[in-house]
């Protein structure tokens, strides 16, 4: 696994130099979950290249994965998706789309400050 995750004072930033790899996030998003800040700050999801290995489905697939294993009760509310290209930023938007009746907002960017901004 290639992604790298940093646990600020405010945030958890998780770092893809793939891009947007739906493997990668699915070997993630139970490592982020299992961390003990994770109830209480919100996250960003930074992908480095423009590179995208996934479909559709896999977007429905990653929404059950967070469905299934977020806890319900967090202080930490929103992620962040900083993307490089538009077609990033169209799965991105997608991606939010589907998460729309889950506990966490979910908002797409493209740079690092202003996901930082928002987040905080």
């Amino acid at each position: 696994m290639l992604l790298k995750f940093t646990n600020y004072e405010n945030y958890i930033l998780i770092e893809s130099p793939k891009g947007m790899d739906y493997w990668e996030i699915i070997e993630g998003i139970p490592k982020l979950i299992s961390m003990p800040e994770f109830k209480n700050k919100n996250d960003i999801w930074e992908f480095k290249s423009d590179g995208i290995k996934m479909s559709y489905a896999d977007l429905l697939k990653i929404k059950s994965v967070v469905e299934k294993i977020c806890p319900k009760n967090c202080k930490g509310t929103k992620t962040a998706i900083v993307v490089r290209n538009g077609f990033q930023q169209t799965y991105g938007k997608l991606y939010s789309d589907i998460c729309y009746d889950l506990q966490r907002e979910i908002s797409i960017f493209s740079d690092l400050k202003s996901a930082e901004n928002w987040i905080i």
